[in-house]
């Protein structure tokens, strides 16, 4: 026979433990998903790649929802903690809670509604995690998430317990609700997936604006920006695990194009650098049709040019023989000539890629 005192402390523990749960759940969400617009759209300025019930909005609407949602969640987590204390009771705590079960309530419609219209979509509750379509998982989550925030509008002010036993029951209802939210997550099992593999490079998928911000951030960006024409780039191709940006550029009164090179990583990719000259490359291309060799990169070491082969256009980097300024950086003191992963022959013209 169950003991009544052991039932009522569960039910109070059930109900109390969902406050700093739920504020815990809509501060992670809101960080999730503003790491990656701040990922998608910062740097390049650029719309980020609008994703979850979001794409039920016009497109003009969906930065203002956007930004509603993610003040939406943190003014809600945030007003969980601060009023699940005896400083918080009252009113204040009544409408903080009543708000996160009217929110999670809007969700549960929201993805009924993104599941019947666009059933590839993700729900994008977390981020890059949430991409998967939407299945009843993410409904019941949601539908649960509800109920425990309407279950916790008119609970007295929380406090540590009392007892060991009343910590063991508190600690007991919180394993049985994370391994609940657990089931009903299809998040974990992206998690898991993540933890145990390793994406090859050649078929990671990264927006060309992550590939722009990563850029900007590096040294080679400061190191050439001043020399640049424009900031935009005029061309972006890629090849195998490596990402070519080319902008137009003047050196040593030449018009040159500084071509940049950035590892498909998501955190800290490599950037690498050099300077086309087409100029100075038609020239190498007449000495190379009179017998003349020509100075390539072929992995790492500078080799000859085949002497019958002409040198195509785009063949990044050619070692240039064009002097460079007083104020070019100490590192290019004679010739400018950086090195830069080989790209194939072929360009492709795909900037989505």
């Amino acid at each position: 026979m169950l003991n009544p005192d052991l039932v009522t402390d569960s039910l109070h523990a059930a109900r109390a433990i969902q406050i700093p749960l739920l504020a815990t759940v809509l501060l992670v969400a809101c960080a999730a998903k503003t790491r990656r617009v701040m990922a998608e759209g910062s740097a390049a300025r650029t719309a980020p790649d609008w994703h979850g019930t979001l794409v039920l909005f016009p497109v003009p609407m969906r930065r203002t929802v956007m930004i509603g949602l993610l003040a939406c969640e943190f003014v809600l987590g945030a007003g969980l903690m601060l009023t699940a204390g005896p400083y918080g009771a009252g009113a204040p705590a009544i409408v903080f809670r009543a708000a996160t079960a009217l929110l999670f309530g809007t969700a549960v419609g929201a993805l009924h509604v993104l599941r019947g219209r666009r059933p590839d979509a993700g729900c994008g509750c977390f981020g890059d995690l949430s991409g998967t379509p939407v299945s009843w998982q993410a409904l019941a989550r949601s539908a649960v998430l509800c109920a425990a925030a309407a279950a916790t509008i008119g609970v007295p002010p929380l406090h540590l317990p009392s007892s060991g036993k009343q910590a063991l029951v508190v600690l007991a209802v919180l394993l049985v609700e994370l391994a609940v939210l657990a089931a009903v997550s299809p998040e974990i099992s992206e998690i898991m997936v993540r933890l145990g593999y390793s994406e090859p490079c050649e078929v990671r998928r990264l927006p060309v604006s992550r590939t722009l911000a990563a850029l900007r951030a590096s040294s080679h960006w400061r190191r050439y920006r001043r020399y640049l024409v424009s900031t935009q780039p005029v061309d972006v191709w890629r090849e195998g695990c490596w990402r070519y940006v080319v902008f137009p550029a003047n050196l040593a009164s030449r018009r040159v194009e500084v071509v940049f090179a950035v590892y498909l990583k998501p955190r800290r990719p490599p950037v690498r650098a050099g300077i086309y000259d087409a100029t100075a490359d038609k020239r190498a291309r007449e000495a190379a049709g009179v017998g003349a060799g020509v100075g390539v990169e072929v992995g790492g070491d500078v080799v000859p040019a085949p002497r019958q082969v002409p040198v195509p256009r785009r063949a990044v980097p050619v070692m240039l023989t064009v002097k460079a300024p007083h104020s070019v950086p100490h590192r290019a003191s004679h010739h400018v000539a950086h090195h830069v992963p080989q790209p194939n022959h072929r360009r492709r013209h795909s900037a989505g890629l």
